[in-house]
């Protein structure tokens, strides 16, 4: 892909054009989770289902910058420490989801890969020898989006149907690398510890563990959710002049 040739409109239309979208982003953000039945302390968050949506529609760049924005200005208005840790993981999904539909293999996948190498040496896994069983139940579901990354770029690269699972694949591997780095920087005692308040590392390990289908569940949902709103926006960004010569909208075109 040459970088080149992504400004084919002129710089002050990109950044209105991410700007918006960075503000749509922002709007989910401040959607009430869905409850999750039989379990209400557990929400489906609307924002991780559009923050891969980024990635899709601006690009790995522009979508990482209007998710990094949005989650800035969203933990700092009201000041939230809870949510700091965590300010990158949004962005790393659309990161990951724009590679993916453009028949990525590499950069996606290199970058799950390393998320998952470092959780193995934080306190909570290591040595993973001992605690294997605690890193795969908190990452096996991350491990197969690891093995789909390769089947969703190949899909991608293929027909309009094959388009279409490609671009919910997308949808889930970006919310699984968006889970895998949040699981990461919890795992990390100067976050579990530090701002959790939680002292034992066994406490920690044992968070791991409860309800490791639940999670997924929920990520096959939010991936849903992306998927169902891409598709329309998708078209209508693709039928829309001033916009249809920006590369990554352009690759788009005839796909869904």
């Amino acid at each position: 892909m040459n970088k080149e040739s992504i400004p084919k409109l002129s710089s002050s239309l990109i950044a209105a054009y991410t700007g918006i979208m960075a503000a749509v982003y922002y709007a989910f953000l401040w959607l009430p989770g869905i409850p999750v039945v039989g379990l209400p302390q557990v929400k489906i968050d609307l924002g991780a289902s559009f923050a891969p949506i980024l990635g899709v529609i601006l690009g790995p760049y522009l979508g990482f910058l209007a998710a990094l924005v949005s989650d800035i200005v969203k933990v700092v208005t009201p000041p939230n420490i809870y949510g700091l840790p965590f300010i990158l993981c949004p962005p790393v999904s659309a990161f990951s989801a724009s590679f993916i539909v453009r028949g990525r293999v590499r950069e996606p996948l290199l970058l799950l890969l390393a998320i998952l190498m470092m959780a193995m040496f934080t306190p909570v896994f290591y040595p993973v020898t001992i605690y294997g069983n605690v890193y795969i139940l908190a990452y096996f579901d991350k491990i197969a989006a690891l093995i789909l990354i390769p089947v969703a770029a190949y899909l991608a690269r293929k027909g309009r149907a094959s388009f279409h699972i490609a671009l919910f694949l997308a949808m889930f591997i970006g919310n699984q690398t968006d889970s895998a780095l949040g699981c990461t920087v919890f795992a990390l005692p100067q976050v579990y510890q530090g701002i959790f308040g939680i002292g034992d590392v066994e406490v920690v390990r044992g968070l791991f563990t409860v309800s490791p289908l639940v999670y997924p569940a929920i990520r096959l949902i939010q991936a849903f959710i992306g998927y169902i709103i891409a598709m329309p926006l998708i078209r209508v960004l693709t039928r829309i002049t001033t916009l249809s010569e920006f590369l990554y909208i352009k690759l788009l075109k005839g796909k869904v």
